[in-house]
């Protein structure tokens, strides 16, 4: 029985090597072809099983180990080959003056370029770019567009010229989102005349493209959806002022979302947290379609938690603000804390809070916040407490508001100065809409030039920004010498803070600042005999 079967396996070889050696001989002077499979080191030749020989599974036991090895091998020569490929690909990169950290950031978000031939593609683009560019401004722009290199420097400008032609800002755009420019000509285009579907004029379009370039970066049926999305949850059509302010006014990523996801954010907010329909515009100004419906839930409910609304009031709060659900909680948190820091107690936070949701996005500590809150301190005589039960006062701008209609009520005789604004009645005027606090305190007889319009307004500001950034003073000096703020700048505060300042420069014990009265106070000819005391 053994020597039959032995019989039948030498017949088998023989067969197999003869089949061989027929293929070997059908094509001298080539490999054998008998099987597809590549020829393997010794090393990877495994040993049989003596127990297989036994059972007759010689053949399958060969076949399963020789499969494993083999791709084990064409897994290790793939991985070889592609990081071999990587390495030439960074290494053009860095031959063009490219670090490795933004080279590495490329690839990671533009992997194509691993695939590209090294000399015929990847080298040319690189060159053509650094001649229009320069290594500098090519790095800047490789992190700004990774697929920059797609296109060809006369394309983009090709792009560039089209804008500027059709009244759009292309430096903007540039800007803001260049990878518009790395489009081929004819798919801006076609985008262009999508958004001119909503009838906007060419001022109009040249408004909506600084508002939303990034918009030029999607194609026709992308935007066309996003204006029907739009269209639709307003119930306006797009031939409309209401439709095209909207757009103008909402942030910029509403071009970013896609119209589905855009009009079904929106509809699950309204149906949680609106009112009513209005509130359909405020979400879409506001941008609360940037954010997911669970992540919207988990922050109303923490709203709630710690300002205490029921349903009722969590629905009228967020109707009235619903930038409220776009504000991370830590970033709420750190605004709260920032209140407490100037001064404000936890329960006075949170009633403002209540009383003007508005306030939990609101930076105290930021620069302008800080400043806000000084003027009404030091130079409108009002405490904490006041603020706290008019938080709205710290919505408004010094240099716009506050500041012009105090001074005027001042000027004009109407409070005796300006920290006295909260004792003599007459604070709620501040607040009140420009029509009405002029029909209240414009022209009156004793002072019939005086006029509180837009030169006014602007005036006390160029004062207050001279003050404040030109001459580095603080709200608490300003307040000492509140003259300043009556003084002409280009007749008497620029060019008599530009003399004391040379004098400043040329004498080391002088200071500008200590001479603040004169500057203020003294006539022409006093102040010019001043100045000589100090030449």
């Amino acid at each position: 029985m053994l020597s039959h079967a032995s019989t039948q396996q030498k017949h088998m070889i023989s067969r197999h090597g003869l089949l061989c050696f027929e293929q070997h001989q059908a094509a001298p002077g080539k490999p054998s072809t008998a099987h597809n499979l590549p020829v393997l080191p010794l090393c990877t030749r495994l040993p049989l099983s003596s127990h297989r020989l036994c059972c007759g599974n010689s053949h399958l036991s060969h076949q399963h180990g020789f499969s494993t090895v083999r791709r084990k091998l064409l897994i290790s020569a793939t991985k070889s080959a592609l990081a071999g490929k990587a390495d030439a690909v960074q290494a053009e990169f860095a031959k063009a003056g490219i670090s490795a950290e933004v080279t590495q950031k490329v690839l990671k978000q533009y992997k194509p370029y691993l695939d590209w031939d090294v000399e015929t593609k990847l080298r040319p683009a690189l060159q053509s770019w650094l001649q229009e560019l320069g290594t500098e401004q090519l790095s800047q722009q490789l992190q700004k567009v990774r697929r920059l290199l797609v296109c060809k420097p006369e394309e983009c400008s090709e792009v560039y010229s089209w804008l500027m032609s059709k009244g759009v800002n292309a430096a903007r755009v540039q800007q803001k989102a260049s990878v518009v420019l790395t489009r081929e000509i004819r798919a801006v285009q076609s985008t262009f005349q999508a958004l001119q579907q909503a009838a906007f004029s060419d001022a109009q379009m040249s408004a909506l493209l600084y508002k939303h370039p990034l918009a030029l970066a999607y194609g026709p049926k992308r935007v066309g959806g996003t204006l029907q999305a739009v269209s639709t949850m307003l119930n306006t059509p797009m031939a409309c002022d209401n439709f095209r302010q909207v757009l103008l006014t909402a942030p910029d990523r509403l071009f970013s979302m896609s119209p589905d996801t855009l009009h079904e954010r929106v509809a699950f907010f309204c149906q949680m947290y609106a009112t009513g329909t209005h509130v359909v515009r405020t979400a879409l100004t506001t941008g609360v379609f940037v954010t997911p419906e669970p992540v919207m839930q988990s922050r109303a409910a923490k709203l709630q938690e710690q300002l205490g609304w029921d349903n009722e009031q969590l629905k009228q709060k967020l109707s009235a603000e619903p930038r409220l659900l776009v504000l991370e909680p830590s970033t709420i948190a750190r605004n709260v804390q920032g209140m407490q820091g100037a001064g404000f107690s936890q329960s006075q936070v949170w009633a403002m809070c209540s009383q003007n949701p508005a306030m939990l996005g609101l930076k105290l500590d930021s620069d302008t916040n800080v400043e806000k809150l000084q003027f009404l301190t030091v130079m409108l005589g009002l405490t904490l407490a006041d603020i706290a039960a008019r938080p709205s006062l710290l919505n408004y701008s010094v240099s716009s508001l506050l500041g012009p209609r105090a001074w005027f009520m001042y000027q004009t005789g109407a409070i005796e100065a300006p920290n006295t604004v909260m004792t003599s009645g007459l604070f709620s005027y501040i607040k009140q809409s420009q029509v009405r606090f002029s029909k209240r305190f414009s022209a009156p007889s004793a002072f019939p030039r005086m006029v509180f319009d837009a030169a006014f307004i602007h005036n006390w500001k160029r004062r207050w920004e001279f003050l404040r950034h030109r001459m580095n003073l603080s709200v608490e000096t300003i307040a000492a010498h509140q003259d300043l703020l009556l003084t002409s700048l280009p007749d008497r505060l620029a060019p008599r803070w530009q003399l004391l300042s040379s004098i400043a420069n040329e004498q080391a014990a002088f200071k500008a600042e200590d001479h603040l009265t004169a500057l203020a106070t003294l006539c022409d000819q006093d102040f010019a005999d001043f100045i000589t005391r100090y030449d």
